[in-house]
């Protein structure tokens, strides 16, 4: 008898456990919360709005506002408002979509990185806000929550976050340091753009899925570089890192990367900000000797099994010479020192002799005022089946070599791309560029 209560107990617990476990995981999810409703709160010069979860358990603050005329350095958001626990921060329903172009902040204005435009526009007193103390009950942080808080030197996320969605801390210009989450599983590398001042970014130990070195977020399950705190004179890649991800210096100020032996590959745009314009100041990626996988010659580092490009390194005056080792260009290319989105050209590429394959748009990846092609047989085309891009350079000055004219003007044609240029010129490759 005494055995069969005890199971009955066991029982009940296991079920009580269950159903708590349940409450405070279930407003995790959008359907879990009230949205049409809104409460309101006021606590010093603060006032919280916020959705209360449908077991009424719960609040999401969607927005805070400081009331102008008041002054303060610092926030402390609460654990629990009008009896709910504090477990979700931020505002999505402006800014859905993974390719949208503006965001809406918690503090009631929006950024959109595209245009460099950070989020600045809060009054007076939440901009010279210095620290924001966010309680160990939050569990997630929507995209571009804390976007553009110029005075914030100092985040700390609580241990229960497990991913770090786009742009959340875009635009902090004096962020120093930025502690993560114990329990991060995700990470968006673009969290973190354009942070001049960033210096440190740490990780417990514990953490299974992330590992800091030498300011390096890693990935520990394909040794990825996510993001790299680029903030002395030189910053040295940890050995043991295999991949270099898209973007991953979005807040560089060294002017120097050095990668290790280890690394086996290098994402498109992994050195510069080829979708928005932001501070990146790295003008040179110097690789080991031993790296089996790539190698250096001049101003380009390519693929020692193709012999494609991976990293462009133009010189000071804009000019980019592509080594005779390349023989083939891609897209995932990575070009340093200029901004082609936002129309910084290039002012001279010249295309070696070498080159035999070119994938479409690899061609688009140099946006330049000049283009000379060097050599006497033309790079073969490889096109995608979905391919409506222009398939050679265009919106420039062309030059060719004198005893080739014909053939390349003949291939501008068969392109279609002969009445996009600012003019074709020729010159005698024995004179030079």
């Amino acid at each position: 008898m005494k055995k069969r209560w005890m199971a009955v107990c066991c029982v009940v617990l296991f079920a009580v456990f269950f159903i708590a476990a349940a409450d405070t995981t279930v407003a995790a999810g959008t359907n879990a919360w009230k949205k049409g409703k809104t409460e309101v709160y006021t606590k010093g010069a603060f006032t919280y709005y916020i959705h209360p979860s449908k077991n009424k358990k719960e609040a999401w603050v969607y927005r805070i506002e400081m009331k102008k005329g008041k002054k303060g350095k610092s926030l402390s958001i609460p654990k629990t408002i009008r009896g709910k626990k504090v477990t979700r921060l931020g505002c999505p329903e402006f800014g859905k979509g993974d390719f949208d172009e503006a965001y809406a902040t918690l503090f009631g204005t929006y950024t959109e990185p595209s245009y460099h435009w950070d989020g600045e526009g809060f009054n007076d007193a939440v901009q010279a806000l210095k620290s924001i103390r966010i309680p160990d009950t939050v569990e997630v942080i929507d995209r571009a929550a804390f976007s553009g808080l110029d005075s914030v030197t100092t985040i700390k996320l609580p241990k229960k976050v497990k991913e770090i969605g786009m742009y959340t801390f875009y635009g902090c210009d004096k962020l120093k340091t930025v502690v993560l989450p114990e329990q991060l599983e995700s990470f968006e590398n673009n969290a973190l753009w354009n942070c001049p001042s960033l210096k440190t970014i740490r990780l417990s130990k514990k953490n299974r899925a992330f590992e800091v070195r030498e300011n390096c977020l890693i990935r520990k399950k394909d040794s990825t570089l996510v993001f790299g705190v680029a903030a002395g004179r030189k910053l040295t890649v940890p050995d043991g890192v295999r991949r270099i991800s898209s973007c991953a210096f979005g807040s560089g100020r060294s002017p120097e990367i050095w990668l290790p032996a280890s690394v086996e590959e290098i994402e498109a745009g992994a050195f510069n900000m080829y979708f928005t314009r932001q501070n990146i100041q790295i003008k040179d990626v110097t690789i080991s000797e031993q790296n089996p996988v790539f190698a250096r010659d001049g101003q380009c580092i390519y693929r020692r099994s193709d012999k494609s490009l991976a990293v462009a390194i133009p010189d000071k005056k804009g000019e980019l010479r592509i080594s005779e080792q390349v023989e083939k260009l891609t897209p995932e290319i990575s070009l340093l020192n200029c901004d082609t989105y936002w129309g910084e050209y290039l002012k001279k590429v010249i295309f070696p002799s070498s080159l035999r394959y070119v994938e479409v748009p690899a061609f688009g990846a140099f946006t330049t005022i000049s283009v000379y092609f060097t050599g006497s047989v033309l790079p073969e085309l490889i096109e995608p089946q979905s391919a409506k891009v222009h398939k050679l350079p265009v919106d420039c000055y062309v030059y060719v070599p004198e005893a080739y004219d014909d053939v390349y003007k003949a291939w501008y044609k068969k392109h279609q791309c002969d009445t996009l240029l600012r003019g074709w010129n020729t010159y005698n490759p024995e004179a030079g560029f």
